[in-house]
């Protein structure tokens, strides 16, 4: 269980997440049956976005095959 402080401090990466996810369109229509199942299981096909420039202190990757965005190593469904 995580503390309460860093709880709420994930508020902000949660909206940039919801804001990240607009710049690329998921790939879950043309991913077919067993990469949906990895996603579900967990084994996603992470593609990092280049965001340094606007973002300098965020890792931030995304799936390809469903709406998931994980930054700094915390996955956020969008």
């Amino acid at each position: 269980m995580k503390p309460v402080a860093v709880l709420e401090n994930t508020q902000p990466d949660r909206d940039l997440a919801i804001r990240a996810a607009k710049l690329w369109p998921h790939r879950e229509h043309e991913s077919n049956a067993l990469m949906s199942l990895l996603c579900r299981v967990g084994l996603h096909h992470w593609r990092r976005l280049n965001l340094a420039t606007l973002i300098p202190d965020k890792d931030i990757l995304h799936c390809f095959w469903c709406s998931k965005v994980k930054i700094d190593g915390i996955v956020y469904h969008t």
